[in-house]
């Protein structure tokens, strides 16, 4: 993929270049197009039947239809992975074939196609993963409901996600890599650089998605090797300069269109894309963040401890184990589910719901929010002291009053204190 790689290539090296030129777009479209905000890709994907029945016949899988689960190291994407290799194989061989009727040189032309696909693709996927990183949305940030799980309830994703929220500082820093790579990697001149910093991120993301059992181990897997690919006729480069410590010559990338009316089209294309991205990208980043980090009930959030229940004015005890009591209200929890209320009972079970508040009139409107939406309830609070509450109201036909005490981020050892720089000083 550069100027100084002009020989002609072996059979088995023409066969690698078009196998890897075929699995690519094939695996890219349409699922790869994450960055297309705007996009919907089942709107445009031929794969589910193909994949449904290559996954029934040659591994005797059976199919949820409704649940794919696509895209997250489910039956369907380790199905599609085969099928796209399958014909990726078959497509090489028989483009072998017609290539050695027609005897037309394009080898390097398809080399410089597929960087260009692998620097686009790689770029705006790590540039839209990276912002995400810094904005604070991918993992969230600390909130109730993490505080409150406990270590042995969490899975690995769930783990990593509780202490990658945790820490803003190393999420922010990874994300900045990301975007720096991103960027780089958009530009010939400066693709080297960027393919050599996101392979760092990348060997980074892999280790840690399959240390926790992450389910977007292969999509992560895909994008390292895409990069390594990327980096491929640098690797001896490279070797020469950490390994060596011999003199090397800079990289050189081939643009993919020639001529000064190609260069101007290739002008205007990019400049479109990175002016969709701009836009495209600050959109839906700034929907996201007034979203996940808006907070219009801050003087509601926390964990609401329930001391005292009536229910049809009796007591409950709080020994009660059939559920006829709440336990606790975690208001605001996830930072994905803002303004939602978690009810968890005497019995552990639980319900969520979206709620509204007027804190003016000091009241709570409920909807559930995995089921019934329609049926609403309302609840009027007051606050005692700073942390200590009472609500009333009619819920589910049940006149409820009760008592809680509240314990809020700064409560918790975890989140109380931050950074410390020098660790015996006291705040």
């Amino acid at each position: 993929m550069t100027a100084r790689n002009l020989k002609p290539l072996s059979l088995p090296n023409k066969f690698v270049l078009r196998f890897v030129f075929l699995y690519v777009l094939l695996y890219i479209y349409p699922y790869g197009f994450e960055y297309i905000t705007e996009m919907n890709t089942d709107d445009f994907s031929f794969w589910k039947p193909p994949v449904i029945w290559f996954g029934e016949v040659f591994f005797g899988w059976e199919f949820d239809e409704d649940r794919l689960l696509n895209g997250f190291d489910s039956k369907y994407d380790f199905a599609r992975f085969a099928l796209v290799a399958f014909i990726s194989v078959v497509g090489a061989a028989i483009w072998l074939f017609i290539d050695s009727k027609v005897k037309s040189e394009y080898n390097e032309k398809l080399k410089i196609l597929l960087q260009t696909v692998l620097r686009y693709h790689i770029g705006l996927t790590l540039l839209l993963y990276g912002l995400s990183k810094v904005f604070l949305l991918q993992f969230g940030m600390m909130d109730i409901d993490s505080l409150e799980t406990k270590i042995g309830d969490y899975n690995g994703m769930g783990y990593l996600w509780a202490f990658m929220s945790y820490s803003k500082f190393y999420g922010i820093s990874a994300g900045l890599i990301e975007v720096a790579g991103g960027i780089l990697v958009l530009f010939r001149k400066t693709t080297s650089l960027g393919a050599f910093l996101l392979l760092i991120a990348m060997l980074n993301v892999v280790l840690i998605d399959i240390g926790f059992d992450v389910t977007v181990k292969m999509f992560a897997i895909h994008l390292l090797l895409m990069t390594i690919l990327l980096l491929w006729n640098d690797l001896k480069r490279l070797t020469h300069f950490f390994l060596k410590t011999r003199a090397t010559t800079s990289a050189n990338f081939l643009p993919l269109f020639t001529g000064k009316k190609g260069k101007k089209t290739g002008l205007i294309l990019k400049a479109i894309v990175l002016c969709y991205v701009i836009l495209s990208f600050g959109n839906d980043m700034s929907e996201r963040i007034a979203t996940q980090h808006t907070n219009r009930y801050k003087n509601l959030t926390g964990l609401h401890d329930i001391e005292l229940f009536v229910k049809n004015g009796d007591t409950i005890p709080t020994d009660d184990t059939k559920g006829n009591r709440w336990d606790k209200m975690s208001i605001n929890g996830l930072s994905y589910l803002p303004e939602t209320l978690l009810i968890t009972k005497t019995d552990k079970t639980r319900a969520r719901y979206k709620f509204t508040a007027d804190t003016l009139a000091k009241e709570i409107n409920l909807t559930k929010m995995y089921s019934d939406s329609s049926k609403s309830f309302t609840l009027t609070y007051d606050f005692i002291e700073p942390k200590i509450g009472t609500y009333k109201g009619i819920f589910e036909g049940d006149t409820l009053w009760m008592r809680t005490t509240v314990k809020t981020l700064e409560d918790y050892r975890l989140t109380k204190n931050g950074m410390l720089w020098i660790r015996d000083l006291k705040r």
